[in-house]
């Protein structure tokens, strides 16, 4: 009987194994959401709640001189082409180049964003010929890093897309990317503002909910920020401004702010309105956030005050126990 509950316990792991490979796609690695850390782009975060329970949230990052710039886009950035041109950091111009960073308790506790992302893209992304420019996705998560290694899916063949053919996703996983929460029986998506519609969706991403008539008429004439939603599972893992080098580059201040109107709010929570900044001067980007906090009028500052003087009362009382251990 021992034997035969062995044979049968070895056969039931072996099958568990099989299941994700048969029936849903397995989730991913946490190195696959990219490289851990933003001190390359002297980034900083900071959040601030007036009186009536309103956030400001602010994020100041660079570019970052040592990320590849492609000069020949034809031959650097078609992934038609075998072998594909490298970088000098070993990658293709066109793959993703993304960095990561939990952000503030405090930050979380406020807004609802769990980290930032900074995704640099030389060559751009889909739809081709709009954002297929040098930018950045300035990608701010309200999932964990955890969550997102499960956001996967069946591919498109020879594409970073989800397979959006009727089929193609067995998976919870890869079925969360097509779920999109509409207002009603309409074809407007919830948590997004008026005209939005959501496609192009990524793996470790999610949907990209974007009004197409917000879109420049031409990579070559983009010149200020795009604002995107994310979408999955029916909810929103994200929001996200995309920068072109136009905007950002350059000895000229600019400016660029929008107020942000969602059609079926649920998430109080989500900006109502975004203002991306460039300094001629310093190279330096300011994204300033302005939303409903998530836990009211809370004071910050004081929160900030009683955690450094806990600190401050913990080390005394260490000290006092070291003092005591040396007059004995």
């Amino acid at each position: 009987m021992a034997a035969f509950l062995k044979k049968f316990t070895t056969l039931l792991l072996l099958l568990l194994q099989l299941v994700p490979k048969a029936y849903g796609e397995p989730c991913a690695t946490i190195e696959e959401l990219g490289t851990p850390g933003l001190t390359q782009f002297d980034y900083s975060i900071s959040v601030a709640v007036d009186d009536d329970g309103e956030y400001t949230l602010k994020i100041d990052f660079k570019h970052d001189e040592n990320l590849p710039v492609a000069t020949n886009p034809p031959l650097q950035c078609n992934p038609a082409i075998a072998p594909p041109a490298l970088a000098d950091d070993g990658m293709p111009y066109f793959a993703f180049r993304w960095h990561y960073q939990s952000v503030p308790e405090i930050v979380k506790t406020v807004t609802g964003i769990d980290h930032v992302s900074i995704d640099y893209n030389a060559c751009g992304h889909p739809p081709m010929n709009i954002f297929t420019a040098m930018h950045y996705d300035l990608h701010l998560y309200r999932e964990t890093p955890e969550f997102r290694t499960c956001m996967t899916c069946a591919k498109i063949p020879g594409t970073p897309l989800c397979d959006p053919t009727p089929g193609a996703q067995t998976s919870d996983n890869g079925k969360a990317f097509f779920d999109v929460a509409m207002v009603g029986l309409s074809q407007q998506p919830m948590n997004m503002p008026e005209n939005y519609s959501v496609s192009d969706m990524v793996p470790l991403m999610g949907g990209h909910g974007s009004n197409p008539d917000q879109y420049p008429t031409s990579f070559l004439d983009w010149t200020t920020p795009v604002w995107i939603v994310g979408s999955y599972g029916g909810d929103i893992p994200s929001v996200e401004p995309m920068i072109p080098m136009t905007f950002m580059s350059g000895t000229e201040d600019k400016e660029y702010k929008e107020d942000l109107v969602y059609e079926g709010q649920m998430l109080k929570e989500l900006p109502s309105n975004y203002c991306v900044e460039y300094n001629g001067t310093t190279g330096g980007v300011t994204l300033t956030l302005k939303g409903t906090s998530l836990v009211g009028a809370i004071n910050v500052n004081i929160s900030k005050k009683k955690k450094k003087a806990k600190k401050a009362k913990t080390k005394k009382k260490k000290n006092n126990k070291t003092k005591g251990v040396r007059n004995r």
